[in-house]
């Protein structure tokens, strides 16, 4: 009977050690709240990988399909270069009212 025991508990034996199981127990398994809490916490970190993963195949899936991943100057025109170009002019040139503001707004006399 002691050698058929003993082997049902090496046949049923868990794949995760007994310390760890006692721990994990001692923390989470004693009360209500405390499994509770495991498995708010294990939902939440499990939505977060699989986000992730699912992120990540999505991106590598539809790569170059995307606003973020397209290549915008294949689509770019000749009118769309003067335009930078005459903005970039206009940037060069300034104003030239930003360095000595003579306009004395505040009345004092």
């Amino acid at each position: 009977s002691t050698t058929c025991q003993q082997q049902l508990r090496q046949k049923s034996s868990s794949p995760i050690p007994a310390p760890v199981l006692s721990k994990w127990y001692s923390i989470f398994g004693k009360s209500t709240i405390g499994y509770a809490t495991w498995l708010v916490g294990g939902i939440i970190v499990a939505e977060g990988l699989t986000g992730m993963l699912g992120d990540a195949f999505w991106g590598s899936v539809n790569h170059g399909r995307t606003f973020d991943t397209v290549d915008w100057s294949k689509f770019k025109t000749d009118d769309e270069e003067e335009e930078e170009e005459e903005e970039e002019e206009e940037e060069e040139e300034g104003t030239g009212d930003e360095e000595g503001d003579d306009d004395d707004d505040d009345d004092d006399e």
